[in-house]
């Protein structure tokens, strides 16, 4: 039984083929552009190009139209918000012509999705946040601007959103303000590009996240990571992350947002243990897979096979037991941590910042004998350097995504 993968330029997308294509399932990677990095896997089976959700839904329904005309795939796997919020629309007409892998429902992913209806579930059910504020009108910055605490995070709502003219575009990452005085200026060049952003106060800590597969509501599988090291230094997804026992108070917060939802597949929950006192702050639900998927399989919680046999049989083991201490390493986002760390530390920044020494002996540092790769196999080396050129792409002055829209530089979870 065939499935098919799209956004095969992510680190998740590159997972779930290897994943997959080890047990001999053939997978077809797809993207909006033709070298994407699952694309290139050994264990890819076939490759298709559709056109990019950020240059209009209705084409890119009609590129995933031809795409399954063409490969005749069995199960769909959506990776990103991106094309999941593409595909909503023509979801029926999806479903008619291949099976979906588990998805929850329109509401659950809107809920999801949106930070702000996140918060409010959280509220709702009693789960820590940080303090948020959304203004109606940025003319009310002024009289908030001496009433927050600094440094105040300015956060875009969703991490994609739909245009009037019909398009998904990303919404890029959150930025910080440090003084009252740039609060204007901080918030409208996120409200720019991101209507409404959300501003937070900013959690010192260190980020878990507890991922999850549920089958109508009913959970089967729980897994636990803490990071070790960010892409950005400032906040971000992770470069390095550790597995590790479900905290007790996280897990059940994960396991209250989800059951809320009657959740159906995979999703990640992003918490951050506060150093100030210790609770637990939600920071956000990933509805769909993750960038740090790699340590959940590598430490025994395969997530893309136990989600393929619930769309296939319509049923899947649980998976609660998993191997502890283990570590997965994403290399393209350890050199950018690095050069983050070496440029210096922001202006303003109070919370703790890695020293340049430190990092570099630390990235230098061999491997230990339970350190995986997420993107580095010998046996499968081209995905790496195909991934490692378009960050390099990504990194020039003006550069084009592939995606077909100026390269935002968007948020990568987990």
């Amino acid at each position: 039984m065939s499935v098919l993968v799209t956004d095969a330029g992510g680190n998740h997308a590159l997972a779930v083929v290897r994943s997959l294509g080890r047990r001999r399932i053939p997978v077809v990677a797809a993207d909006s552009y033709r070298l994407a990095q699952a694309a290139l896997s050994r264990y890819c089976a076939r490759r298709s190009v559709y056109p990019s959700p950020c240059l209009g839904i209705r084409e890119f329904q009609e590129g995933l139209s031809r795409i399954l005309d063409t490969s005749r795939p069995e199960i769909l796997m959506p990776m990103t918000e991106r094309t999941i919020l593409a595909l909503l629309p023509a979801r029926r007409e999806i479903e008619s012509r291949v099976a979906l892998a588990p998805l929850a429902s329109a509401e659950s992913l809107r809920v999801a999705f949106d930070k702000q209806a996140t918060i409010g579930l959280a509220v709702s059910l009693g789960i820590a946040v940080p303090r948020t504020v959304v203004l109606r009108d940025p003319s009310d910055l002024a009289v908030l601007a001496g009433r927050l605490s600094y440094p105040a995070v300015i956060k875009p709502r969703c991490s994609e959103r739909t245009t009037a003219d019909g398009r998904v575009l990303p919404c890029g990452p959150p930025a910080y303000c440090f003084r009252p005085d740039d609060l204007e200026e901080t918030y409208l060049s996120v409200h720019r590009r991101a209507p409404r952003p959300l501003i937070q106060e900013f959690i010192p800590g260190e980020g878990y996240g507890i991922s999850a597969l549920y089958d109508r509501g009913r959970i089967k599988a729980l897994f636990a990571h803490r990071r070790l090291r960010m892409i950005r230094p400032t906040g971000s997804g992770s470069s390095l992350r550790e597995s590790v026992a479900a905290p007790p108070d996280m897990a059940e917060a994960a396991r209250a947002l989800l059951e809320a939802l009657r959740w159906h597949g995979v999703a990640m929950v992003e918490f951050k243990r506060d150093a100030r006192d210790g609770r637990l702050r939600l920071m956000e639900i990933n509805g769909r897979f993750w960038n740090s998927l790699p340590l959940a399989i590598a430490s025994g919680v395969d997530f893309p096979f136990l989600l393929y046999t619930l769309a296939r049989e319509g049923a899947c083991p649980e998976r609660f037991a998993y191997r502890l201490g283990v570590r997965a390493r994403w290399l393209g986002g350890d050199l950018k941590h690095l050069v983050g760390v070496l440029g210096g530390r922001p202006a303003g920044w109070t919370d703790s910042y890695p020293s340049r020494l430190r990092t570099l002996l630390e990235f230098l540092r061999p491997p230990g004998k339970d350190l995986h790769w997420d993107d580095l196999w010998l046996s499968d080396p081209v995905p790496f350097f195909a991934g490692l050129a378009g960050a390099l792409l990504r990194g020039r002055p003006g550069r084009v995504a592939p995606s077909g829209v100026p390269d935002l530089q968007g948020v990568t979870h987990g």
